[in-house]
């Protein structure tokens, strides 16, 4: 088990995670909470503060070896390194309609909703219906794992699948058809249980294989 598993795993990570929400951590007005910023992020092309906020609208871009997580309403986000992503704005400032990722890797946690949000990414487009997602571009492909939830995936080729899952379930969507197919079986990658759950914590969820 590598080092970084073993910490995501550890009662220190639970720990952590609890600790993104003691008192005073969350913005008085509940827009945008940081609870990790790490490296450079630019918000709408601004550097972002640690005490900074991230809005409905806005653009966030993490640098190389960056890394930034935080809540709008009840949907919780954290982005890998050069990742380029734009969260689209609903009825509101608290309500995130959806997210349109250009580069990179993002984790999300959506709470349930009436209103059904979207992610497009450059071969996909999700149809997300309060669910854990963890979604990362590729130069062929976009990977998209329903961590869990229910989520509708619409490929650029016209291909569509619904996946339903309780842990895990990943798919590569193509940009070019492989014996006909453009939305294939991929195995877990490049995120943790764990690190999923505290993104639910930040929001008042916990993940299926935690509620057992």
């Amino acid at each position: 088990m590598s080092t970084r598993r073993e910490f995501m795993l550890s009662a220190a990570s639970m720990a952590s995670a609890l600790a993104w929400l003691e008192p005073g951590r969350a913005s008085a007005q509940g827009v945008g909470n940081i609870v990790e910023l790490n490296g450079d992020v630019l918000v709408n092309g601004r550097r972002l503060a640690p005490d900074g906020l991230i809005q409905t609208g806005d653009r966030v871009q993490s640098g190389p070896g960056s890394v930034v997580a935080f809540t709008i309403g009840r949907d919780a986000f954290q982005l890998r390194a050069n990742t380029d992503v734009t969260l689209t704005r609903g009825s509101s400032l608290f309500f995130v309609n959806g997210a349109r990722l250009l580069t990179g890797g993002l984790a999300a946690i959506f709470g349930r909703s009436d209103k059904p949000r979207l992610i497009t990414a450059p071969t996909v487009t999700a149809g997300i219906r309060g669910t854990g997602c963890y979604v990362e571009t590729r130069t062929d492909s976009t990977y998209f794992c329903t961590c869990f939830g229910l989520i509708d995936l619409a490929a650029s080729s016209g291909d569509k699948q619904t996946v339903t899952s309780t842990r895990h379930v990943a798919r590569r969507i193509l940009g070019q058809a492989q014996n006909g197919r453009t939305i294939v079986d991929a195995p877990f990658e490049n995120h943790e249980d764990a690190e999923m759950d505290r993104l639910a914590l930040l929001v008042g969820q916990r993940s299926p294989w935690y509620q057992r």
